[in-house]
């Protein structure tokens, strides 16, 4: 499964990468939409780096589902996979909600630059790659790090206050992002700006609400996974590993453009408002990502330190029966 997963997400990415190739290239030599947010940005820089986006995404694939992949250091895949799973995991269900809510129109819209067809490529390429790295990975670190999973309580050490405060404030972060945009999604207006709350549509209202879930599960997996509340289970670690990287991936995205582009229809949300929600969840989604390390660092090296006096004391135990211990294969 992991092996089918990981070839998937290679192959699901592929049209994306071909797309925005073609775009790149046009844009070089002068096609491209330049009207709108496309006046100030620049057409083909802008794809050439979703370009190199997606041939990362492409070898991230690879790596889940071939062998060379659990040789080369852990980094490289961690990496990608918690940008490229913080991207686009938490969007699998909103992507078609987003074409189904879709204003009359708007669903497929088509311009000499970007035809129908091309657009729905792309949407196809993030659900299934999402999904496809949603199964790939988490199969991936079963494999190559086994006790990643082994959800031990932590133990006490020389950081554990300091990682217990961090958790907490990165989870109050968290809760305070989260809440007010899971009220803005459900109708309430309280802090928005009256004169832009026309521009509130379907779509607008599942993204903000989909983006205070998000915050809210970054909130609760750090919370679980920093005290091991849910001893056992790997739930926790995968959420907070898919909820840091939506909250670093989307603020910090969100957060570059925002200084680049004046938008053409203002947003409901006030200006500072999208600003606190883009940088402080980028910051608290890689601190919740250097906790959740930690805490599965402690978790390893507890497992292995138990296996090791289990060992010992299987090997004193039959020498003094008298017989050698056996060495069983490794795996």
């Amino acid at each position: 499964m992991q092996r089918v997963a990981g070839y998937g997400a290679a192959l699901a990415m592929l049209p994306y990468f071909v797309v925005k190739t073609v775009w790149t290239l046009d844009g070089l030599r002068g096609g491209g939409l330049h009207d709108g947010a496309w006046s100030r940005l620049d057409w083909s820089l802008i794809n050439g780096l979703t370009v190199g986006m997606a041939g990362a995404a492409i070898l991230l694939g690879l790596a889940l589902g071939q062998g060379w992949g659990m040789r080369i250091p852990g980094w490289t895949v961690l990496g990608p996979a918690w940008i490229g799973g913080g991207f686009l995991v938490p969007m699998i269900l909103v992507i078609p909600a987003l074409l189904a809510v879709a204003p009359e129109g708007e669903a497929a819209p088509v311009t000499p630059a970007v035809p129908s067809w091309e657009l729905i490529m792309l949407s196809l390429s993030f659900a299934g790659f999402g999904l496809a790295v949603a199964i790939a990975f988490p199969l991936y670190v079963r494999h190559r790090w086994p006790d990643a999973f082994t959800g031990r309580a932590p133990t006490a050490g020389a950081t554990r206050a300091v990682q217990g405060t961090v958790a907490t404030v990165a989870a109050a972060v968290a809760v305070g992002i989260g809440l007010p945009q899971m009220y803005w999604s459900l109708g309430g207006t309280a802090g928005l700006n009256q004169a832009t709350l026309d521009n509130r549509d379907g779509q607008w209202h599942l993204l903000t609400g989909n983006s205070g879930l998000w915050a809210l599960i970054a909130a609760w997996s750090v919370w679980t996974v920093t005290r091991r509340t849910a001893a056992g289970s790997p739930i926790p670690l995968l959420l907070s590993w898919i909820a840091s990287g939506f909250l670093f991936a989307w603020g910090s995205w969100k957060a570059v453009f925002a200084f680049a582009v004046v938008p053409d229809f203002p947003p409901p949300e006030p200006l500072w408002a999208l600003a606190g929600i883009n940088h402080f969840g980028a910051l608290a989604g890689l601190a919740i990502l250097l906790l959740a390390l930690m805490s599965t660092a402690r978790a390893s090296e507890t497992a292995q330190k138990v296996t090791a006096r289990g060992d010992v004391s299987g090997h004193h135990r039959l020498s003094l029966e008298g017989r050698r211990p056996t060495r069983s294969p490794d795996l």
